[in-house]
């Protein structure tokens, strides 16, 4: 069975970029930390998207929490927290920045227009942080609320696989408009 060479270059456009973007983002939380053993002050200081991404994520939940009647304030860097209530600290394995690297090594791997691309790079990473936000949101009102957890489900493997399913569903709106495009 002979593989097409068009699969075996878009497999490993999608693996190397991604292996890339999430490794790198690894090493990038390596060194811009700063009591790290190889922190660099300037990318801290300057170039730091990790912190960037927190602080969308945060301030995104902060706003669903105020539309939903809840005063909350960003009690540090990590943390939001309802006032004289409860709180959610947004570690680094909440950030979604796996997820989001895979969504742009897929968009890169695909063979289409710029503006198109980078139209659908910008939904898929605006859903990726808005599904993130409501996630932090609804496990801060259910840490207000002390609600039991249900089954022991770990709400990290419950918003893994939510998002990889809306993930799937633009994966196949993609297609869809992509295959579209190319019949143009």
């Amino acid at each position: 069975m002979k593989l097409n060479k068009d699969f075996l270059k878009y497999v490993l456009i999608l693996l190397i970029v991604y292996a890339v973007l999430d490794y790198g983002t690894y090493a990038f939380i390596g060194i811009t930390t700063p009591d790290g053993k190889y922190y660099v002050s300037f990318f801290d200081k300057y170039l730091n998207y990790v912190k960037a991404l927190r602080l969308i994520i945060l301030a995104g939940s902060q706003f669903w929490m105020s539309v939903l009647g809840y005063e909350t304030y960003l009690e540090d860097a990590y943390t939001i927290k309802v006032v004289n209530g409860a709180s959610v600290r947004l570690v680094y394995s909440c950030l979604g920045y796996g997820v989001i690297s895979f969504w742009i090594a897929f968009i890169a791997a695909n063979q289409a227009n710029k503006y198109f691309k980078l139209k659908w790079l910008i939904i898929g990473i605006f859903f990726i942080i808005f599904s993130n936000t409501i996630r932090i949101s609804f496990l801060l009102i259910a840490n207000e609320n002390k609600w039991p957890k249900v089954f022991n489900i770990d709400h990290h493997t419950v918003y893994n696989i939510i998002n990889y399913v809306l993930l799937i569903i633009l994966i196949f709106i993609f297609q869809n408009k992509l295959t579209k495009m190319k019949k143009d």
